[in-house]
């Protein structure tokens, strides 16, 4: 009888937007940027909580991909944020996979000087529905796509780590 595929929730967080794409096997099942208003909160730290909880059971996700945050580039809040999701993901029962910013660009992007455009672009070609988003991307001054792309990169990563057998827990 076959494995049922993994179904990996990539998040990219952020205290302003959370990148998230879901990944059931090699396919790409959903991709979007959540966007939350005001301060960072308790009420906002919740408010992130129970959409990620809502995703894992919505999705019946078994593994999380989540961005590793680069120590001097994120402040306490953020850190508090991606502790907590990681926390939940394990109560949850959920295997998870982190990777960094240079993980990522180092997969998908080895041999070229990158940036998170080109990343960007990688992901539409791999994924061609991203292409749409992409577009809108090149057209806007303000980068807001980014981070969902960045967590198809996360989820890609996972899967292929997956597939290749060499997915260790951390």
């Amino acid at each position: 009888m076959p494995k049922k595929p993994h179904t990996i929730l990539a998040i990219n967080p952020g205290t302003r937007y959370l990148g998230i794409a879901v990944f059931q096997g090699p396919d790409l099942r959903d991709w979007r940027i959540k966007a939350f208003q005001g301060k960072f909160s308790k009420q906002k730290l919740d408010k992130f909580l129970k959409i990620i909880a809502d995703l894992i059971e919505q999705y019946h996700a078994d593994v999380l991909a989540i961005k590793k945050l680069h120590p001097g580039r994120s402040s306490s809040n953020l850190n508090s944020l991606a502790s907590k999701i990681i926390s939940i993901s394990k109560r949850k029962g959920l295997k998870v996979c982190q990777y960094s910013i240079a993980d990522i660009k180092k997969f998908f992007l080895p041999k070229e000087k990158s940036n998170k455009k080109k990343l960007a672009e990688r992901m539409a070609s791999k994924y061609s529905d991203l292409l749409t988003e992409l577009n809108r991307e090149k057209a806007s001054r303000n980068p807001y796509y980014l981070r969902m792309f960045e967590a198809v990169a996360l989820g890609s990563i996972c899967i292929y780590q997956i597939d290749k057998q060499k997915y260790v827990p951390k």
